[in-house]
This record gives C-alpha cells, structure tokens and sequence, in this order.
C-alpha cells in the first residue's frame, strides 16, 4: 500500500518513502545485531509501523499497544500500559543506537517522537529527517518545545500533589528536603535549566507517592511522575532512582510473571542509570539495593542498603528503603537501630515507613509492645497505614493476649482488604520464610481467615 498524501499522517511529510521500502527497512531493523534479543521492542515497532502504513496512525495509543502487542488480562491492562510507556523509551534509545551503528547508511529511517506513539517514517537525507539521531539530540529536541512540556509536566505534577493530599493528608518537612538543596542552590538550579528543576520537584513528588506500596493506583501514579522527571531532564539521577524504586516494587507486588519481569528489567536499567550519574547519592545506592532485593540478590542488596545509609544517614526516604531490604533479610537489630537513630536526630513532622519497618522488627523480636508502639506512632503522625499496618498490629495484639483489640483489627482488614494476602506477600519477602510464617500464624490465631 503506498503513501497517501493526507498531512495528518506522520507517514506523509516531505521525503516519506514508499511503503515497501519501509516494510524492507523494518525488516533490515528487525535483523540487525542492535535489536537482537529485543523481541517485544521488535513487536512494538513492527505493530506501530503497520498501523501507520494502513492509515491508522491516528489511533495509535497505549492502550491499543498493550492489547494487540502485549496481550494479557483486563485486570492487568493498566499496568501494562505502564510497560508499554516504559518499552517506548527503551524503543527510541536503541533506534538512536541502530542508526548510530547497523542502521548508519539506512535510506529509511524510523522515529518515535516522544509524547506519542505513531511512529515518524522519513527519507535518510530529506530535511526533517534525522539518520543519525542521539540521545543529546533527542533532548535537544525536546527542549525546543519547553512550554508545552512545562505545562504538561505541571498538570501531572499538580495531579499527584492532588492525589497525595487527597489521599493522606501528609506534608514533608521543609527542613528534610530530599535533595539537600537551599532556596539559592534551586534558584540557581533554574536560572540554569528551569527543566532541571522542574525534574528534580517532579522526583521529589514522586518519592511521596509510593507508600503504602500495596496500593497499586499509587505506584502507577509515582511511576508516570518519575517518567515524567526523566522526560525533562534524563540527566538527573533521581527520576531513574525513584522510576527504579516504583518498577522494583510493581515487580514484587503483582502477580503477573511477564509484567515482573518486564519491570524488573526496566528498574534495573534505570538504577544502573543513577549510578552512573550520581554513585554518590545515597539515593542511587538505595534505588539499586532495593532492585537487587527484588532480583533476589540478597548480599548486594545488603551492601548497597549500608552505603546508602553511609552517605545519606539523614534522608528519610532513602532510609525508608535501606530499612526495608534490612528487614527483609532478618537484620532487625539493625532496622531498630537505624530508626532509633534517625529518630533521635531528625525533627519529623509525620511517620515514614522506616518507623514501620521498626515495628515489624520488634515484632521479630517478640517485642511486641514495642511493635504495637512503633506502628500505633506512624498512624498518630499521619503516616503510611495499609494491610501491612493492620496485620502487624492484629498478629502483636494476639501475641500480647489483648484478644479484643487484635479481633476487631482482623474485623478491619478482612472488611477493608478483602482480597489481602500480606501472610502469603511475607512469606515470600522474608529471606527466611519463617518470619513470613510466624506473621501468618499469630493473624490466623485472631481468627483472620485469608481470601480464598
């Protein structure tokens, strides 16, 4: 099928080639030692190409990708229009990579603008085209449209504020900013790049979104903001730290093996990015502690949490995370020293999940006054409180004898987590599946029946 000359196409600007040139370019694509292994990229392109050349580029979104490409089920289908923005960057930066090597003397050259996803199919040598295409260019691309992105990432960013106020009512510390930046570093910082500061308040945004981490809507919403960060400056660390963390997570969580995997891949990749842009952010290293918890990887895991903690003893976020891998691998000595630690030095406003963390710890350690305590503190100052919350507090209470208090905490859980299956997501976190099972047994006791 040949070209038509309908201008809303991105198939019909000035130098576009002829379709079976395009479909012999694709195929040439397909083949090359660039895309090698990348079979879905292979997919994704092949199937936005097609639905350009059969006139539908226009329809091209997401949520077509994810179906027709993607497949899946419907319960999943958010998530995995999450994948496919995420394989959209993936996408742009191995075709920046072919016409950088395989694809450098191609005729016909493919691009996926970012904002969209119908392809642009061009005439090497043509005037709009761009053969040999970089990540620099691509950036310099898209800085040359600075007031749409900054409106666009404005309303996303106002959107999570709104969701986070809506949702929590909670407020960061003006004195624990995130990124140790004054009122005069970030006046500089937008003198400077107003889109750099744009990505590091998209970031920091995001940080504040992903607890409690069983609530899928709020993952999805931090994952889009930190995308969001990474669109307008890809040189900032912490959009690939916090996508990493969000990724990591969605991997952990969700039953879906593909969908899994496919985010773990991506928050590898993206903790990797932060390191190489700032390895001495204790940010970075906790993104890639929590990204080796969720591949398994229990002694790196470890040690990247202790260098996170070394060069940012202070950030609460980061300790949030260096707090989780510990208990996870049964250090719980060194989760209650941590947050007592950072609870005698830092001024907090509200709880964060490291204060959880400890309460889980304690409960561990058959302290569980100390457990009751610690999370009863998190949910007084306004902190993250979910199933976890509840299970924790239920399972101390029926270990205390208070059996009235953990029977009306398996009333709540069982009657606002119905499908909660925090005993089964324990077992399976817990390097020792014991500590998962020891949770299990003390809810059960207070006559918490799980979901079948």
């Amino acid at each position: 099928m040949g070209l038509t000359k309908d201008t809303s196409s991105p198939l019909n600007e000035s130098g576009s080639p002829a379709a079976k040139d395009v479909r012999a370019a694709l195929q040439r694509l397909i083949r090359s030692s660039t895309f090698t292994g990348s079979q879905r990229l292979q997919d994704f392109l092949a199937y936005v190409v097609e639905e350009s050349l059969n006139g539908r580029a226009d329809k091209i979104r997401a949520k077509t990708i994810a179906m027709d490409v993607y497949g899946g089920s419907m319960s999943e289908m958010a998530r995995r229009e999450n994948v496919v923005r995420v394989d959209a960057g993936r996408l742009r930066r191995k075709l920046a990579e072919y016409y950088a090597a395989d694809g450098h003397g191609e005729k016909t050259v493919f691009e996926l603008p970012k904002g969209g996803y119908a392809p642009r199919i061009l005439r090497s040598g043509s005037e709009t085209a761009h053969p040999h295409f970089s990540e620099l260019d691509a950036s310099a691309r898209a800085l040359a449209r600075p007031a749409v992105r900054i409106v666009g990432i404005t309303i996303l960013g106002c959107c999570a504020i709104a969701f986070l106020v809506s949702s929590t009512k909670q407020d960061v510390p003006t004195d624990l900013s995130v990124d140790g930046l004054s009122r005069d570093e970030r006046s500089a910082i937008f003198d400077a790049s107003p889109m750099r500061l744009q990505a590091v308040n998209l970031a920091h945004t995001g940080r504040d979104l992903i607890f409690p981490a069983l609530e899928p809507a709020r993952l999805d919403a931090a994952l889009t903001i930190f995308q969001g960060a990474i669109e307008n400056d890809d040189s900032y660390f912490g959009g690939h730290a916090g996508a990493a963390q969000v990724a990591a997570t969605i991997a952990v969580l969700t039953s879906d093996v593909d969908l899994a995997q496919d985010m773990l891949n991506y928050a590898d990749t993206q903790a990797n990015r932060a390191i190489e842009l700032a390895p001495e952010a204790g940010w970075s290293q906790a993104a890639m502690a929590w990204v080796k918890f969720a591949k398994g990887n229990w002694l790196e895991a470890i040690e990247f949490a202790q260098r996170a903690r070394r060069l940012a003893p202070h950030d609460v976020h980061v300790l949030e995370f260096v707090s989780l891998v510990l208990l996870y691998s049964g250090s719980f000595e060194q989760v209650v020293e941590i947050s007592e630690d950072a609870l005698s030095k830092i001024e907090l406003e509200r709880g964060y999940v490291f204060q959880n963390a400890m309460g889980s710890a304690k409960f561990h350690m058959k302290d569980y006054e100390g457990a009751v305590s610690a999370f009863e503190s998190v949910a007084e100052k306004g902190g993250p409180v979910g199933p976890v919350t509840v299970a924790y507090l239920m399972a101390s209470h029926q270990m205390l004898g208070n059996k009235a208090e953990a029977q009306t905490l398996s009333e709540q859980l069982s009657r606002e987590w119905p499908d909660s299956r925090v005993d089964a997501l324990f077992e399976e976190l817990f390097v020792d599946s014991k500590y998962g099972k020891d949770l299990s047994y003390a809810m059960r006791q207070a006559n918490w029946k799980p979901p079948s």
